[in-house]
């Protein structure tokens, strides 16, 4: 058996000399092998970048196995000869079945095991393990899981109704590709995986449920390391307001579906730089897009109107606007000065109030839901940005919204 993994080499006699170990895990191969003329005695090679030769170990001469941590994948192994200490990463199903198979060598109990020679193992440092994988067909999908290594899985086209739930377990995965299938829901669990960066989940039925559970886009995991999302051609109607937790997000596509309004909160996500709205039904936009630095902003196909300085609700004062509860003026230095709060901490209430916060046209937060509809020239509003819009008049209604009297009265 071999085990892909991690290796830290310890030697303990340099402990004892105050000789440091240099810490650094290395991307090594871990195989269990017997002799060819005594089938009682077992190996562990051990080989790497470093050492492609690779280095012998008996298992005879194994003094403990640690394995306090191997829930998180660690694992180390120490012998009294040489005095080694191999400190092992790799991942927890795989890691858990290297060591059983080693507790076998150790406890005799290798009958019904088949362990090949120690002659038959190759000493390469190339990591055979897939990292891509491209389903073209649904017989292409593999019948005992997709393999662990796995970092990036295209499965496009091939009808898929549900969401596979084995695609939860690959905890390297970085890049997810669903396009054109026929999923209508992601489990909650999505939300937790680690590395993703890249999701691409265009032309699926998203938008289909009455009732969108937005869970798997919003978890703490994924809206750290999501990058891409592409939610194009799903038949949205709306989007969540917390979307803007998806902060280090840089390219959102949105074309293709029935959006009729985008959530202000949307222009709180500073790092976004593509953003793609064509074929939709929108017929105004939220004045935080303008503190977004686009590179390209496509809003072509749409249905923008033309209302001029008009108010979303009639028989409003400017008042109105600017000025709110006590809770709000609250809610607003939290959100000024980026104070950490989470629902242990604060009321749930209170934490859906800071999170479904507006922007005004000067960036600032805003909590009440008052806005004035303002026409712009797009052109004036995102110079430097490559727009796609192929409506006849470039003027567009934003909606703007106000965190004091002084930035009312300069729209006014």
């Amino acid at each position: 058996m071999k085990l892909t993994c991690k290796v830290e080499v310890v030697n303990r006699l340099h402990t004892n000399l105050n000789i440091r170990s240099s810490g650094k895990y290395i991307k090594s191969t871990l195989a269990i092998g017997k002799e060819p003329k005594n089938d009682t005695e077992f190996f562990i090679l051990h080989f790497s970048s470093v050492n492609k030769s690779g280095t012998k170990y008996k298992v005879k001469f194994i003094k403990q196995v640690f394995v306090k941590c191997l829930n998180e994948g660690k694992a180390t192994i120490r012998f009294d000869d040489p005095p080694h200490d191999l400190c092992v990463k790799s991942e927890v199903v795989q890691l858990k079945s290297f060591l059983n198979l080693l507790k076998s060598c150790l406890t005799g109990d290798t009958k019904s095991l088949k362990i090949s020679n120690l002659s038959s193992i190759g000493v390469t440092v190339k990591d055979n393990a897939p990292t891509k994988l491209i389903v073209a067909s649904r017989a292409d999908i593999p019948t005992k899981g997709f393999p662990r290594t796995l970092e990036a899985l295209h499965m496009v086209g091939i009808k898929l109704h549900n969401f596979r739930r084995d695609i939860l377990l690959l905890n390297r995965l970085t890049v997810l590709d669903l396009s054109n299938n026929e999923i209508e829901k992601i489990p909650y669990e999505f939300a937790r995986m680690p590395t993703l960066s890249e999701l691409y989940l265009a032309n699926n039925a998203l938008g289909e449920p009455a009732n969108i559970d937005w869970r798997w886009l919003l978890g703490p995991q994924i809206t750290k390391t999501l990058r891409l999302l592409d939610l194009s051609g799903n038949r949205l109607k709306d989007l969540p307001k917390d979307v803007w937790k998806l902060g280090n997000l840089v390219t959102f596509k949105l074309d293709k579906n029935m959006l009729e309004k985008i959530p202000a909160s949307l222009g709180r996500i500073r790092n976004l730089r593509f953003l793609t709205l064509s074929q939709n039904n929108l017929k105004s936009l939220p004045c935080s897009l303008m503190q977004c630095r686009f590179e390209q902003l496509d809003l072509s196909l749409n249905k923008f109107e033309n209302k001029d300085m008009k108010f979303e609700q009639e028989n409003l004062s400017q008042w109105d606007f600017c000025i709110g509860s006590l809770v709000h003026m609250s809610a607003k230095i939290v959100l000024r000065n980026n104070i950490f709060y989470a629902p242990h901490i604060i009321p749930w209430t209170l934490v859906e109030t800071l999170d479904n916060a507006n922007v005004c046209i000067c960036g600032r937060p805003v909590l009440n839901n008052v806005y004035l509809i303002k026409q712009y020239d797009f052109k004036d509003c995102f110079k430097l940005v490559t727009l796609l819009n192929n409506n006849v008049n470039s003027a567009i209604d934003f909606e703007c919204y106000f965190c004091s009297p002084k930035c009312l009265l300069k729209c006014m």
